[in-house]
């Protein structure tokens, strides 16, 4: 019957077109809408096909060009989870579809493809170790290959050539993409392990939530080594715990410094008498390049900064586009800081990519038979409640001396490589990090 009525809706619509008739048009529209044929069913029961990629292919790195103008410093900003679909919601919703935002106002772009060693959908984890070492690895690793043998990573081997390095998140600073920069465990929930070797590190700035990951059970924290990281920091840095110790931090002192501003991330639900205590990822990259520079001065040839919005990820993995429109703001906001700081500078590759996109996020039409308008629908489509990731490919952006190596597509592992390739590695001088 409703096939039937489906059909007559059609040759009414058709009819009113043609006689210019606009009430019979709506008529029929609306006819159609309500006995259109498309079947309702969960996400389980949508249309889909498991097939089994052949692996068959070795991977050959892109060819990179040597630009010879190279960059003295580096701020890398990583959306977890953002892609394409991300990037264009938060266009959408900020100011309209012929609006910019900072990405939209770098010079060159490319495609990064995302999966890890042994997975066609990567983790956090392995996405990060390719941009901290230059090689693949097993969802779940930090800073180790497949074979778990430790690798060099990115903040290693600046440091050994004189530069100086921080890193930031939004999360815990233990998460598992700050994690791959600094530290190598089998596991990325080791956060005992982690955490020991990020205090034991050379990287200047660490900045980010997770006090709990420093303390005891026994004293509310979740170390299950009973060890009172927090105290031992003390001693090996200077420890910030609100954000208003950071604007007034004196960056003439020496030595390193360990901001954790929240017991687990930044801006949680459950802890609002928090939230003020919390610096945004543009209040903490300003912090941690100013920091940079007065190394900088004092004999580092330059400075490597990691900045990650982690928790545009997390709106993903929960189906929240508000959630979502608020972590793409913080980070807006961070790659609009960076990428003014490289314009006036002249000497600063900024690279702003993901690790991987997160919850399969649709732009469709909220009308399905009626394209016209600016309403569109933001569907999740991953699960119900609760995303997961996907393996499509996600954004590069670039600016600065050799951002024209991050065109076109390429792997994961080609991130670490073009970084490396824009800066001057001179002969090893080792570690300008005095501590």
């Amino acid at each position: 019957m409703k096939i039937k009525l489906f059909i007559g809706s059609v040759v009414i619509l058709l009819a009113g077109a043609a006689i210019g008739s606009w009430v019979t048009y709506s008529y029929a529209q609306d006819l159609i809408m309500k006995n259109l044929p498309i079947g309702t069913a969960t996400l389980d029961e949508k249309d889909f096909y498991i097939e089994t990629a052949p692996n068959t292919a070795s991977l050959k790195p892109k060819q990179l060009s040597m630009s010879s103008k190279k960059a003295k410093n580096v701020i890398l900003l990583i959306g977890d989870g953002m892609s394409i679909s991300q990037i264009s919601a938060y266009r959408l919703l900020n100011g309209g579809p012929n609006s910019r935002i900072s990405v939209d106002k770098f010079p060159y772009s490319g495609i990064v493809l995302t999966h890890s060693e042994d997975a066609i959908i990567t983790d956090s984890a392995s996405s990060a170790t390719a941009y901290s070492t230059g090689y693949k690895t097993n969802n779940t690793y930090l800073g180790l290959d497949s074979e778990k043998n430790n690798l060099e990573n990115l903040t290693e081997t600046l440091d050994r050539y004189g530069f100086v390095s921080s890193l930031l998140a939004t999360s815990e600073i233990t998460h598992a993409t700050p994690a791959a920069f600094v530290a190598h465990v089998d596991l990325r929930w080791k956060t005992d392990e982690i955490s020991s070797q990020m205090m034991n590190s050379s990287v200047a700035t660490l900045l980010g939530g997770g006090r709990h990951f420093f303390l005891p059970e026994k004293m509310g924290g979740k170390r299950e080594d009973g060890r009172n990281l927090l105290e031992e920091v003390k001693t090996s840095h200077t420890l910030l715990t609100a954000k208003d110790e950071m604007f007034n931090f004196d960056h003439t002192q020496p030595g390193r410094v360990f901001g954790l501003f929240a017991d687990e991330h930044f801006r949680n639900t459950e802890t609002p008498d928090n939230h003020a205590l919390e610096p945004s990822l543009s209040e903490m990259l300003e912090f941690a390049v100013n920091r940079s520079d007065h190394f900088i001065d004092n004999g580092c040839k330059g400075f490597f900064i990691m900045a990650e919005g982690s928790q545009v990820d997390w709106a993903g993995h929960v189906n929240n586009l508000e959630y979502l429109r608020r972590e793409m703001h913080d980070l807006d906001s961070a790659v609009e800081w960076a990428l003014k700081y490289a314009m006036e500078r002249k000497d600063t590759l900024v690279v702003v990519t993901s690790d991987h996109e997160t919850g399969g996020l649709l732009i469709e039409p909220a009308n399905p038979v009626d394209y016209s308008g600016n309403e569109v629908k933001f569907s999740f489509n991953t699960a119900v409640g609760r995303g997961s990731h996907t393996g499509v490919p996600v954004p590069v952006y670039a600016y600065g001396p050799g951002a024209e190596n991050f065109t076109g597509t390429l792997d994961n592992t080609d991130i670490y490589r073009a970084i490396l390739a824009s800066l001057e590695m001179n002969p090893s001088s080792g570690s300008c990090i005095k501590y």
